[in-house]
């Protein structure tokens, strides 16, 4: 058989699409990873049922381009907005933060005890220490938001203490 040979009619006429494709959107190939790393979450949390992990990955490597339902769907997941995968420009949380890297170990430690066969006392342990990172990653991003706020509202000549 010949690699380059045509298909035959029929099989030709059994290829079906799902539907039309358009161009898709075009995106930051480099920010769909970067925003699902710092999410904590793999390619198949990402993709869910909506897409497969393959296109994700696609979309990483800059070899295919999401609809905007697609992309409205991974801003939603990853927390982004759809700007922060269209434009040059980098939202505040551009890079990792400490608040984003203690919900990427409390995902990490769930898919690490769903591995294990533990006793429920155990499973109770990492649950407690799961919830604790989430915990603390939701104190340090309200602290984060008071100090930023706080620093907006000072007049450029007044000087305040941080007090722990």
């Amino acid at each position: 058989m010949l690699l380059n040979a045509p298909l035959p009619a029929q099989d030709v006429a059994d290829v079906t699409r799902r539907g039309r494709r358009g161009p898709g959107v075009p995106i930051i190939p480099s920010r769909v990873r970067q925003a699902r790393i710092e999410r904590g979450l793999s390619l198949a949390d990402l993709a869910g049922t909506e897409v497969s992990r393959a296109f994700i990955h696609q979309l990483e490597q800059g070899l295919a381009r999401p609809s905007l339902q697609i992309l409205e769907l991974i801003a939603q997941r990853t927390g982004r907005s759809v700007s922060y995968f269209t434009s040059g420009e980098v939202q505040p949380a551009a890079g990792p933060d400490l608040s984003s890297d203690l919900v990427a170990t409390s995902k990490r430690l769930e898919r690490l005890a769903s591995t294990l066969e533990l006793t429920e006392s155990n499973r109770e342990a990492f649950r407690m220490v799961v919830n604790s990172l989430r915990h603390g990653a939701r104190l340090i991003a309200a602290v984060t938001q008071e100090r930023k706020a706080g620093k907006a509202e000072r007049s450029p000549g007044t000087q305040h203490e941080l007090t722990s």
